[in-house]
């Protein structure tokens, strides 16, 4: 019950969630031959779906979590950008914070998955820089909501939205907010003064161009940006070797999970579910385990899904999670 009163707690508080969205689609289907064309498979489609991807993942984790999310970003003037919005309202997502610009393509990663497993991914879309009057329109829509929440999440995919800029906007406006970044390598050393900073393992080694990290390469690594950008908490998702936390004394974390199927959108999980932890200040221990454990849930399904709290709870409970507050 202790588990279920925080979420009780936090439900319907806004977040806003700054960055780029797209749309994750995939094409399901049975390998029987290969091609007399070239040496590649054959695919026989059995099954085609679209899913939220981004940004848009991360407001519906949040959604799914119980809070309000409020998604500010940049989709085209084009069929996936139409999808996107469409999806946004069947999920009951606010779509005040959307901005479409005819100039731009919405970002579309299309995955062939045969048998559970990834087979090819097809990346169509722009990465440019928003244009003068979009990033006006960007920074007017952020200033607005702002005002609403003192929950932010910048969700950087390196597809334009987020720059240094936005960024500078963002931090300079919410000194009494807590900021939580899931950054890539554009804008990675740009986040200075944040409370939460979550790379994944590849994002921190490629930024400091390390190569085949220890767990040692990535603790001396997190200490060092934590100290560089003023960060409060640093947060670095290793995948079947759990997590890394560093608050003051960085830790490593293992996880139980030993069926990782897909790891699509288990940053978007983990990244929502952190947010709200740290924003409420609960233990560690508490954090970094309840984040293993929904990590590893978003890993046991292929393609991207939103966390389910109940199912959550429900597996935080039988692993006695409720010890650590």
């Amino acid at each position: 019950m202790k588990i279920k009163k925080i979420f009780d707690k936090i439900r319907d508080k806004n977040v806003v969630v700054i960055g780029d969205s797209m749309i994750d689609s995939y094409v399901m289907g049975k390998v029987k031959r290969n091609s007399p064309e070239a040496p590649v498979p054959i695919v026989n489609v059995i099954d085609e779906n679209i899913k939220l991807g981004g940004a848009a993942n991360v407001a519906l984790n949040l959604k799914s979590l119980g809070m309000k999310p409020i998604l500010i970003s940049v989709v085209g003037d084009d069929q996936d950008g139409k999808n996107l919005i469409k999806l946004l309202k069947e999920e009951n997502l606010e779509r005040s914070g959307i901005i479409v610009d005819s100039n731009r393509k919405t970002t579309n990663k299309k995955r062939v998955i045969v048998d559970e497993k990834h087979l090819l991914r097809i990346d169509d879309e722009d990465t440019y820089e928003l244009s003068v009057d979009s990033k006006k329109d960007l920074l007017y829509k952020i200033n607005r909501h702002l005002e609403k929440t003192k929950i932010i999440i910048l969700q950087d995919y390196n597809k334009g939205v987020i720059d240094k800029e936005i960024i500078k906007n963002v931090i300079s406006q919410s000194s009494s907010k807590f900021i939580s970044v899931d950054p890539k390598k554009n804008n990675f050393f740009h986040y200075k003064n944040v409370n939460l900073f979550k790379p994944n393992r590849k994002e921190i080694s490629d930024a400091y161009k390390y190569q085949n990290t220890s767990i040692e390469d990535i603790i001396y690594l997190s200490n060092k940006i934590k100290d560089e950008n003023n960060i409060e908490n640093i947060m670095i998702t290793l995948s079947k070797d759990g997590l890394i936390l560093n608050n003051g004394i960085a830790k490593h974390h293992k996880t139980k999970t030993d069926r990782i199927v897909d790891v699509s959108g288990a940053g978007d999980t983990v990244i929502s579910l952190a947010t709200i932890l740290f924003s409420e200040d609960l233990p560690e221990k508490f954090i970094a385990e309840m984040c293993n454990l929904a990590g590893g849930m978003a890993c046991m399904n292929s393609g991207v899904t939103a966390i389910n709290l109940e199912e959550l709870i429900k597996n935080a409970e039988r692993n006695n999670l409720d010890l650590y507050l």
